[in-house]
Formats: structure tokens, C-alpha cells, sequence
């Protein structure tokens, strides 16, 4: 992907980075060049502060002096991360967000294993996601369970791919350094022998969550707020429990559950 530098000011949207950066808005072109987008000032200070490997970043060429920029755009050379300058109207043509911050960095997908997984995760709680379609609430998930010191988070039936942009952005530095790996069903299942984790199911029908204790770590099961966990996990769950709530509130948002949910759990292993 390097290329040698140069003082230009990419202008035109047709600019084979500016293509590519724009490009990783769907999944499947991002499965394509295994990449993904960072954007914004924060994100991007944490993917490259990371372990993954950036491939190049964007920058508007009318703010490379703001401190925060130029601070970013030396951590990029540090990690010989090739740097363009572009254009206002350009680099706003790829920005996910309403308003770009001035930076856009690519990143390679991580390659996670079930292997790399277990290993990472081995002994502590984590997460397993059922059918999550909304992007927001699972990045703030992602964000939670990192907060939370969960060992990583599944993905199953479909959920938002966790490096699609709205994601990368709400879980504000989760996917560089929390395990993440979507998979199937059966290959979850197979994890969860593996990491010997008893399976902990949020629905309404449960038991309130505050009478019920884990002898060690869980994987909590978080799924669609209209209709729970899947019938393929809820057969499997060796508890479920509920978070109390008053009389004529039929649901909670999923991400404030997990949030309630995994917090309590640091609180119990304390």
C-alpha cells in the first residue's frame, strides 16, 4: 500500500486512496482489502496507540497544524503509516460522520481466531451477542465490555459487523483492543465448552439479576430487545435473569442492560 510520499494535495474523489477509504463503508468491500475505517480524532489516536497495523491515513491538508492533528500524523510516521494530505471537500466525501474531524485512518482487520480468542478470553466473563442489528448498541456494548475488563465479545445470527463504521465509532477504541470475532452458532457453542463458561441469559422472564450469584465468570447472552435471546440459545442458557424494572416498562434499552449487567459482575468478582 506505501507509496512514495508527497508534498501534493490530493483534490479529486476519484484519487485511488479516497476511493478505497469510501469503499470501506460496505462489509463486503472491507472483507475485500481487509481493511477498516477509523475516523475522528479520538478513534484514530487509539487505533494507532494499538497493537493492529495501520495502512494509511488521510488527513485534511487545511489542518495539519492544529496540535492534535499534527500529533496524530507523528504517531502515524512512528509507525510508518503513509500520510496524505487531501482536500476539505474530498476527505468529507468519505467521512461517516456529518462533519469530519479532519482525519481518516485505515486499518487492517484484525485475524482472530477461535484459538486467539480462547487464549485471550481464557478465565474471565465475556459477551455473547444474539442477533444485534443496530450498530450504535453494539458499539456501546463493545465500549462497555471493554470498560467492564471482559475477556472479548461474540457476535452470532446476524448482528452489525462490529468494524463497519457506526460501530467503530460508538465503541470509541473497544475493537483495537477487545477480542471480538463473529461466528456461527455451533462454533460459539464449541468456545464456550472450551472456556468452560456457564451460559447467562438477560431476558424479562428471568430472576432478578441481584439475587443470583456466579461461582466464577459467565458469558452473558444479550439479544434482540423485542424478543430475547434466539431459541437456539435460550435451549442453552443455564440461568436467566432479569433486570427489575417498574410496572408497565416492558424492555430496556440492550446496551444499558449490558452496561447494568456486566458492571455487576465486577462488582461480585470484587
Amino acid at each position: 500500500m506505501a507509496e512514495p510520499m508527497t508534498n501534493a494535495v490530493i483534490t479529486s474523489r476519484d484519487n485511488r486512496y479516497v476511493k478505497l477509504a469510501r469503499a470501506l463503508a460496505a462489509k463486503k468491500q472491507r472483507e475485500a482489502a481487509g481493511l477498516f475505517l477509523s475516523e475522528g480524532l479520538n478513534n484514530v489516536r487509539e487505533a494507532l496507540q494499538s497493537a493492529l497495523t495501520p495502512a494509511f491515513l488521510l488527513y485534511d491538508a487545511e489542518r495539519a497544524d492544529e496540535p492534535r492533528i499534527a500529533e496524530l500524523l507523528r504517531l502515524a510516521g512512528a509507525k510508518n503509516c503513509p500520510t496524505y494530505a487531501v482536500a476539505g471537500a474530498a476527505l468529507q466525501s468519505v467521512s461517516p460522520a456529518e462533519t469530519s474531524q479532519g482525519l481518516l485512518l485505515a486499518v487492517n482487520l484484525p485475524q482472530t481466531s477461535l484459538e486467539d480468542f480462547a487464549e485471550q478470553a481464557a478465565g474471565r466473563s465475556i459477551a455473547l451477542l444474539d442477533g444485534l442489528q443496530d450498530p450504535g448498541n453494539v458499539g456501546t456494548i463493545l465500549r462497555t465490555a471493554w470498560a467492564a475488563g471482559l475477556g472479548g465479545v461474540l457476535l452470532a445470527n446476524g448482528c452489525a459487523d462490529p468494524f463497519a463504521p457506526k460501530v467503530v465509532r460508538a465503541a470509541m477504541g473497544a475493537v483495537y483492543h477487545l477480542p471480538v470475532l463473529a461466528c456461527g452458532n455451533e462454533q460459539a457453542e464449541e468456545l464456550l465448552q472450551k472456556l468452560g463458561l456457564p451460559l447467562w441469559a438477560a431476558d424479562a422472564g428471568g430472576e432478578d439479576f441481584r439475587r443470583v450469584s456466579a461461582a466464577g465468570s459467565v458469558c452473558w447472552l444479550l439479544g434482540r430487545e423485542a424478543t430475547g435471546p434466539s431459541a437456539f440459545w435460550r435451549g442453552r442458557a443455564a440461568k436467566t435473569v432479569a433486570i427489575p424494572m417498574q410496572p408497565g416498562v416492558d424492555s430496556l434499552n440492550v446496551a444499558v442492560a449490558a452496561g447494568i449487567l456486566f458492571f455487576a459482575g465486577v462488582e461480585e468478582r470484587r
